[in-house]
């Protein structure tokens, strides 16, 4: 306008300079003055009149909270310590369940409006200006193993989004929007061959897309879920406590029956030793005893019989024959023992005990050392009962001088 008026002017003075001074009258000049006045005011007045057109014009995008009726926002401005708790950050691994559990906030520094990104399972994200409610769809998959996305739409080329919380020192609480290059995990914005920066906005707040909590429900659920979750803890600790203690009962019920069986088994055992031991005192229990040591020497005899090298000879075997028949005889006459009886059972005794192992040394004809010890000790302790019984005991030594 400012142009036009100058226009006029110009145009005005350049009329009357085309005029002679001499011919223009002063009465025609002061019509001319008022005609190019009128002229002036009229463009000031159509000037007016387009401002307000423009104006109009400028104002036609309107208001519209339709699509936030109902919505509980969720500002990180208005949240404290426990957002990390209930809100998207705890469901960053796996991301899905983040993406299907809130929307997320995001508004430019420099704009008074806030735009909600809105994940859905069908693989669209829809972008809405929350001041307009207009909004923008766009196909999105994950980046596997971060928080980045990728966003599509048709006939353009993708953008990667990536959503930056708390945790992030140098983005925090940001989102930031790059074309992608031919390099995906390059971010040298100097190399145009690596993504490239097209904008960064900041991650004002988010939704809840389950159930729509505000922030103070979404707490008090937290809440109650901490309080169970400690409850249960507990209950678990006291059946795992209860578990201990009736493992280190079993364990110690254990130990003592084990110990009072072996006692039971020792004292048993004692009993048994002190029996045998007052058995083979006994008169029937040395005539065993010496049955016993006879039966294993004859049946050494009788397995080298004939052979030079012999377990017996004939002149031990003949001694220890001797010496059975005097013990028998004795103990039978002085204590009256049916020595019938005694003998069948100790025929027994030698049955399990000493029968297969004597049939072995027979079979194999080969001479044992072993076999040779044994003997001897059954030898000796046949002439050691032999000398107790018959003879009454070793005798003193004679003086020979």
């Amino acid at each position: 306008m400012k142009v036009l008026k100058i226009f006029a002017l110009f145009s005005l003075f350049s009329n009357l300079l085309l005029f002679d001074a001499n011919a223009v009258t002063h009465e025609k000049f002061k019509k001319q003055l008022k005609n190019t006045k009128d002229k002036i005011n009229k463009l000031n007045k159509n000037s007016s009149k387009s401002k307000d057109v423009n104006v109009k014009n400028k104002t036609t995008s309107k208001t519209d909270t339709t699509c936030r009726q109902g919505k509980n926002f969720i500002f990180f401005g208005k949240t404290d310590k426990y957002v990390s708790a209930v809100g998207p950050e705890k469901f960053q691994v796996p991301q899905k369940i983040m993406f299907s559990h809130f929307s997320f906030l995001s508004q430019r520094p420099d704009k008074n409006y806030f735009v909600e990104y809105v994940f859905k399972p069908n693989g669209t994200v829809t972008a809405t200006n929350m001041t307009t409610c207009k909004s923008m769809t766009y196909n999105w998959v994950f980046k596997e193993r971060s928080s980045r996305i990728y966003l599509s739409r048709a006939n353009r080329k993708d953008i990667q989004m990536t959503i930056y919380f708390s945790q992030s020192s140098r983005y925090k609480y940001k989102i930031l929007f790059h074309s992608i290059g031919q390099y995906s995990n390059c971010y040298n914005y100097m190399n145009p061959q690596c993504n490239q920066l097209i904008a960064e906005t900041l991650l004002v707040g988010f939704r809840d897309l389950k159930e729509n909590k505000s922030y103070a429900q979404l707490k008090d659920a937290y809440f109650v879920k901490v309080a169970e979750l400690k409850k249960k803890k507990e209950q678990e600790r006291l059946a795992a406590q209860k578990k201990r203690e009736a493992e280190i009962k079993a364990r110690e019920d254990a130990e003592r029956v084990r110990r009072e069986k072996y006692e039971e088994q020792e004292r048993k055992r004692q009993e048994a030793a002190k029996k045998r031991a007052a058995y083979l005192s006994s008169p029937e229990g040395i005539l065993e005893s010496s049955y016993q040591n006879y039966m294993v020497i004859k049946g050494f005899y009788e397995a080298r019989k004939g052979y030079v090298l012999q377990y017996v000879n004939r002149s031990q075997f003949s001694t220890a024959r001797s010496q059975i028949k005097a013990i028998e005889k004795k103990l039978v006459r002085k204590h009256r023992l049916d020595s019938d009886k005694i003998w069948n059972k100790t025929s027994q005794w030698y049955k399990q005990k000493w029968f297969s192992t004597i049939e072995l040394y027979k079979s194999s004809g080969t001479y044992n050392q072993r076999a040779t010890g044994i003997v001897k000790l059954l030898i000796m302790s046949l002439n050691s009962t032999y000398n107790k019984v018959v003879k009454g005991g070793p005798s003193g030594m004679k003086k020979d001088f």
